[in-house]
């Protein structure tokens, strides 16, 4: 995607150029739309969702500073909007820790490509805690680099590592629990 294009879209709706802004939409639609559902599983609600984000960019546009790019800056809208729908629409449950070892190059978005193993990992998504909720997503299904999820997140590089190792640690648990073999 063109980054000047959407720099320049920017200031035009910083200016009040409601067309410019309907083309950013335009532009990161498909985006927002995915980030949202991988993280609810629900397309009615991450339809909505994305609809309360745009309004908020929209309202808040002035307040982009461009110190990082439009799509961070939507994404972390998304991001609190989806985190606020989970708080609200599930009983967050403690995560219980298991003695099960899991090798540092466990790598579960290899795995995500199967459609069955892609469901059962969505529904298992919003039972985890929140930080490892987002690290999981941004770096393993999204798969994002872990500089990515630092500018995006603004977690430490230690704290992105260990919230992803134990979000990969319950996954095994859970797939196993569910049948599948776990390396």
């Amino acid at each position: 995607m063109d980054q000047e294009k959407i720099k320049q879209l920017v200031v035009k709706a910083q200016n009040s150029d409601s067309a410019a802004f309907a083309e950013l939409i335009g532009l990161t639609q498909r985006f927002a739309f995915g980030s949202v559902f991988r993280i609810t599983g629900n397309h009615e609600e991450s339809k909505d969702i994305v609809q309360e984000a745009y309004i908020r960019a929209w309202t808040n546009i002035h307040r982009f500073s461009g110190r990082v790019t439009f799509h961070s800056w939507l994404y972390s809208i998304l991001r609190n909007l989806s985190i606020d729908f989970l708080r609200k629409a599930h009983s967050r449950k403690q995560a219980v820790g298991s003695s099960l070892p899991v090798q540092d190059n466990y790598h579960p978005a290899a795995l995500y490509e199967a459609d069955e193993l892609r469901s059962l990992i969505q529904k298992w998504i919003p039972s985890l805690p929140e930080t490892q909720q987002m690290v999981f997503i941004l770096r393993d299904m999204d798969d994002l680099t872990i500089r990515e999820v630092q500018d995006l997140t603004g977690l430490t590089e230690s704290s992105i590592k260990s919230n992803l190792y134990l979000a990969r640690k319950k996954l095994a648990v859970y797939l196993k629990h569910k049948g599948y073999q776990v390396l």
